[in-house]
């Protein structure tokens, strides 16, 4: 049975933090960028954050109303409903299991070393886990906002709420009203189908390579037991999230029927496809920010030009794409300043006397002459003004007559 709808061309996808959503983030750029749409900006990767999402914290807007929202920022529902209307727009975000993603977050950011428990991935994380760290710990730089339960802090929930689990539970209860669809990192492929069918756009909209991903040597692999227990209870709040919205997203999937399916297995067969046309086996190291370096896949070097910037387009960096759209955006907003004073010279130039249904009728005939003087001087400065084009100042000079 063929669906009937209309792509969703306003989506607010609420980045987390070490939860694959770097990897969406580039389905959104790729979908945007290859349309012409627009894009809520930062000044870099973030939008504000760890602050709460404000709209003065974006590159001025082209329009009021942009088609997306998918650079790190923090939860905040006012402005967030202000730019993208629930009306209109679709609110997506992206969850993955605690233990998974805070042993992720802790290394990536290297809070093992910030917080003077030494740089080894595991013993790091097992000492921090048993020593703790106070409140104002948390505060220390930027980064360490995340040293509990990071998927909440990125959805919004304040600090006071985190070891509250009544509080925790009715702000479950407000994201679930607030947003369209919470994928699963841990499903990855059913959530990038999820999305294609809630946003009704094509499988090959939707075809991805993973990115941003952690060099072996920064990764504590054989977590025991009870550090992954410790992981847990520490996360609480992110492990009630995960657990409440990994439910809701099996049941979404059951409400899709046999389709979702069909539409997983067709993306599969895409995905391999498109695999074996741009990568090799091997993989490269990508300079993500300073000093920091990732896992990247590699791309064939014998690739036809077309074929090589669609692949390229899907390998490239956030920090990359992020740049190339405030470019687009610049250049965009600088035509519509020259559009708009294009179109205020324009109206200058014509004068209330195109018109003499109200025409105000001289005192005098020694009016009338000046009149007819003032009106000749204008039609020549008109012609010069329309000879010199844009470089062009309006001095005024008193007028005698007036009183």
């Amino acid at each position: 049975m063929v669906r009937k709808c209309s792509p969703i061309q306003h989506v607010l996808f609420l980045k987390t933090h070490k939860t694959g959503s770097t990897t969406i983030a580039n389905i959104f750029f790729r979908y945007g960028d290859s349309r012409d749409l627009t894009f809520v900006l930062g000044h870099d990767t973030l939008i504000g954050w760890p602050r709460r999402f404000q709209v003065s914290f974006s590159l001025p807007l082209e329009i009021p109303r942009p088609n997306f929202l998918c650079s790190h920022t923090r939860y905040n529902q006012k402005p967030m409903n202000y730019l993208f209307p629930k009306t209109t727009a679709k609110y997506v975000t992206i969850l993955r299991n605690p233990v998974d993603q805070y042993e992720s977050v802790f290394n990536y950011i290297g809070l093992g070393d910030i917080y003077g428990f030494g740089r080894d991935p595991r013993k790091a994380l097992e000492i921090f886990l048993s020593t703790g760290i106070e409140y104002e710990d948390v505060f220390r730089t930027a980064s360490t906002r995340l040293a509990r339960n990071p998927m909440s802090f990125d959805l919004g929930l304040a600090y006071k709420f985190h070891q509250n689990v009544t509080a925790i539970k009715n702000y479950i209860a407000f994201l679930e009203k607030e947003f369209d669809l919470i994928m699963i990192t841990d499903y990855f492929d059913e959530s990038v189908v999820l999305l294609k069918r809630l946003l009704c756009w094509e499988l090959d909209d939707i075809l991805h390579f993973k990115s941003n991903e952690r060099q072996d040597k920064e990764r504590a692999v054989n977590l025991s037991d009870a550090v992954k227990d410790k992981i847990k209870r520490w996360n609480a709040a992110d492990e009630l999230l995960f657990q409440y919205f990994n439910q809701t997203f099996w049941r979404k999937i059951e409400m899709e029927g046999k389709g979702f399916y069909d539409d997983l297995a067709a993306f599969r067969r895409k995905k391999e496809q498109i695999s074996r046309l741009c990568l090799t086996n091997g993989t490269s190291l990508q300079l993500q920010y300073k000093n920091k370096y990732v896992k990247a896949v590699s791309l064939k070097q014998d690739l036809r030009a077309e074929t090589r910037e669609h692949c390229e387009r899907m390998t490239t960096s956030e920090n990359r794409y992020l740049a190339h759209l405030r470019r687009k955006h610049s250049l965009r907003l600088a035509s519509l300043s020259a559009a708009a004073a294009n179109e205020e010279r324009a109206e200058e130039m014509a004068s209330w006397d195109v018109a003499t249904e109200l025409n105000y009728a001289s005192l005098s005939r020694n009016t009338a002459k000046k009149q007819e003087k003032r009106r000749g001087k204008r039609e020549n400065y008109q012609h010069k003004l329309s000879r010199r084009g844009g470089n062009w100042r309006v001095r005024v000079k008193p007028d005698k007559d007036r009183n």
